[in-house]
């Protein structure tokens, strides 16, 4: 069994590939050769989170293991074993792997919903989450220009700063959420607001959203308002056994009828050519990205892959 803590996921697999390898696990899922089970999570008095993401792909099984408290306190580990045999393969500490996958997941929304000259982004939040969606929009796209808004103007300078360098594109901190949005093509909202973070009438007409707020019913989310979930011409979503199981905002939403599963379809379905995404140049266009354990093993596979042979890891 192999050993690897504290290296970015990015230093041993890119973002393109990482894309590529969850594309590949979500068709999977849906054909019925890859399996998943939805987020559970195990709350504590001192608010202590555990959470578990099972998955399993190309007779590759395991799991995203998460511990939190309130975002000051976070570990991750990615654990992958033989379906075959059932012996443990490599177990990854800290390695950003739920980071990268989230911004690689993200980015197969704008690579399949946004327009093709979608070049103007808008981001909200200013963490790691807001800088993988970024840095997958960057490879699915090219960008010329992106604005970020996020409460703290300190966090959103610095954000701006960092990612200008990163991405060598211009980046600026906004200094509201409107600004934000104006001339808009793609808008992330990587955050873990309990309330929207813009007003969905501020849209531009033909913008793709990707959203990536979840919690449960214990941990509420809601990062996007009705007015964005109304004029949404389509809503993408990964797992719909993860929303209706979690009862995230998008389940809520549709138990409210503020929308109706006629407009709501799996990414995979979409992948696999079984619906259409974007129709017209004009059409708003969402995707309300939950994260699943099969993204982790995919990538953590594709890590496994490229490092068993070398003295990247350490073999226990």
């Amino acid at each position: 069994m192999l050993f690897l803590k504290n290296t970015p996921i990015d230093q041993i697999v890119s973002m393109d590939e990482m894309i590529l390898a969850i594309e590949d696990a979500l068709k999977e899922m849906a054909l019925g050769r890859g399996f998943d089970l939805p987020r559970r999570r195990i709350h504590h008095p001192n608010r202590m989170i555990f959470g578990l993401l099972p998955g399993s792909v190309h007779g590759i099984m395991g799991a995203y293991l998460q511990t939190d408290l309130d975002r000051r306190l976070h570990h991750e580990t990615v654990i992958l074993y033989s379906a075959e045999t059932g012996e443990p393969l490599i177990l990854f500490q800290d390695c950003s792997i739920n980071e990268f996958r989230t911004g690689a997941a993200g980015g197969i929304g704008a690579k399949y919903l946004a327009r093709k000259n979608s070049s103007r982004v808008a981001v909200f939040g200013s963490r790691a989450h807001a800088e993988t969606q970024l840095k997958a929009a960057a490879v699915v796209r090219t960008l010329t220009h992106v604005k970020v808004f996020s409460p703290s103007e300190a966090h959103r300078r610095a954000f701006a700063e960092k990612m200008s360098r990163e991405l060598a594109i211009e980046i600026n901190a906004a200094a509201s959420p409107e600004e934000a949005l104006e001339g808009a093509d793609i808008v992330i909202a990587a955050t873990n607001s309990r309330t929207p973070v813009f007003d969905g009438k501020w849209l531009k007409e033909g913008s793709h959203i990707t959203s990536i707020a979840n919690g449960d019913r214990t941990r509420m989310r809601q990062e996007i308002d009705e007015k964005t979930l109304r004029r949404a011409a389509t809503i993408f979503i990964t797992s719909k056994e993860t929303v209706s199981v979690n009862e995230s905002d998008i389940f809520r939403a549709l138990r409210d009828k503020v929308a109706s599963w006629d407009r709501v379809h799996e990414i995979s379905s979409l992948l696999l050519g079984k619906v259409t995404g974007r129709t017209d140049d004009d059409q708003i266009t969402l995707y309300k990205l939950q994260g699943i354990g099969i993204m982790d093993v995919a990538v953590g596979f594709r890590a496994y892959e490229r490092i068993k042979d070398s003295n990247v890891a350490t073999r226990l």
